[in-house]
């Protein structure tokens, strides 16, 4: 369950338990938004805007002095890192969730949670050309081509195994799946997906922790639209 969220980020000091998220709607972080609402625990959410001046401010510096999101404070600390994030949330308030050390698919849990962050990586390269670049005279078609050519092939490895089960992994889903679910149903922005990878990410977006993960009305979103297209040559 999700409380009350501030409007934007800004410094917090909550004690003990308590779970805070600086989140940019439909970037990275959603993914851990989406976590959270799978775990049902409670949490508060700093709703921030990418375009603003909220992550360069001096109050989100003490936060994150890298300036990104996410950025979460649990158990009186803040880590950056979504994955460090996703494996914490796992092993410490969802270890259905998990793979323990020992625990059969341990490696493959973990090659999964971190294969999340090549593919991120690409989307993170097109999102930088579509988006931020905004003079098209400051864009590289061939690097966006080559980025769109690398991002499908790196999708051929969730392909292979979602096309013979449901999840990532044998056992069910996992918290993997919100690691890579949320980069497939965004790479689709980007580059057309497979039958399978179409399927896999509709599974995704079908679970309600999802749903509710999702922009709010009036929320300023990072994407405006369902595809961006390549440039001419």
């Amino acid at each position: 369950m999700t409380d009350a969220p501030p409007a934007s980020g800004g410094p917090v000091h909550d004690a003990g338990d308590a779970i805070v998220l600086w989140h940019v709607p439909l970037s990275r972080s959603m993914r851990i938004l989406w976590l959270l609402n799978e775990l049902d625990v409670p949490f508060s959410l700093r709703v921030m805007d990418l375009r603003s001046k909220d992550m360069r401010a001096a109050e989100y510096a003490a936060i994150h002095p890298v300036g990104r999101a996410p950025a979460m404070q649990i158990e009186g600390h803040v880590i950056h890192e979504s994955g460090a994030m996703i494996e914490y949330l796992c092993e410490t308030r969802g270890r259905d969730l998990w793979r323990a050390p020992g625990d059969d698919g341990r490696l493959g849990w973990l090659d999964w949670l971190h294969f999340a962050e090549t593919i991120g990586q690409h989307i993170a390269n097109l999102t930088q050309s579509h988006l931020m670049l905004r003079d098209p005279a400051t864009r590289s078609p061939t690097v966006m081509r080559l980025e769109t050519a690398r991002l499908t092939r790196t999708l051929r490895l969730v392909e292979q195994t979602v096309e013979g089960q449901d999840w990532l992994m044998s056992g069910g889903f996992s918290g993997v799946d919100c690691a890579v679910g949320w980069s497939v149903w965004t790479a689709g922005r980007f580059v057309r997906l497979t039958p399978a990878l179409q399927a896999y990410a509709d599974r995704c977006a079908e679970r309600p922790a999802f749903r509710a993960a999702l922009p709010k009305a009036g929320e300023v979103v990072l994407y405006d639209r369902d595809f961006y297209e390549l440039p001419d040559a």
